[in-house]
């Protein structure tokens, strides 16, 4: 039986035993009992939920910049913001070089003047939103953000790798300077 082009809704296919999906008179997907399958664009204006595991064989675009690089990971800036792809590339083609660290003696001195802690990461309530790893189970241990800002990023909210990473290699050369120091100053005994 035709399909009006003004058709927005659902036509069973007894053929194939599934629902068809129609969006203005054009099939753009289908549901049978084990698979739901869009065929055409997708655009949902408001939250769709699923009981079940959800694939997807498409592209994803996000933001200005489209579809993200090996590597990257998709993010938001919080509810209504658009999402885009972001990693903590190394290349120095993706950096603006501002200078050479030379306190690794410094560095060193703040770096272990932080607290370590073990702790597992709390579940976000209604009335709360808590960031963390998504596994409750597991004990880290670390630093936390008050207590070490220099090593964080996100308004002071999450782990900066990058940072974290360079403060402690800093840190290793102050170890490193203070090692050679001791040396020098054996042997002249």
């Amino acid at each position: 039986m035709p399909v009006s082009s003004l058709h927005n809704g659902w036509r069973w296919d007894k053929a194939n035993s599934r629902l068809d999906i129609y969006y203005r008179g054009t099939k753009v997907g289908h549901i049978s009992a084990s698979e739901l399958e869009l065929t055409q664009a997708f655009d949902c204006n408001g939250a769709a939920d699923f009981a079940a595991d959800v694939k997807f064989n498409l592209t994803i675009t996000a933001g200005a910049d489209g579809v993200g690089a090996d590597g990257e990971q998709l993010t938001s800036g919080g509810a209504a913001a658009e999402c885009d792809w972001a990693a903590a590339g190394s290349l120095t083609k993706f950096k603006e070089l501002l200078d050479v660290r030379q306190d690794a003696a410094e560095v060193l001195k703040a770096l272990v003047s932080v607290p370590v802690y073990d702790f597992r990461y709390r579940r976000s309530t209604p009335d709360e939103h808590v960031i963390s790893t998504g596994d409750f189970d597991t004990t880290y241990t670390g630093v936390v953000a008050e207590d070490a800002p220099w090593l964080m990023h996100h308004k002071g909210r999450i782990l900066n790798p990058v940072n974290s990473f360079g403060y402690l290699l800093l840190a290793v050369k102050g170890l490193f300077e203070r090692i050679e120091a001791l040396e020098a100053n054996l042997k002249a005994t």
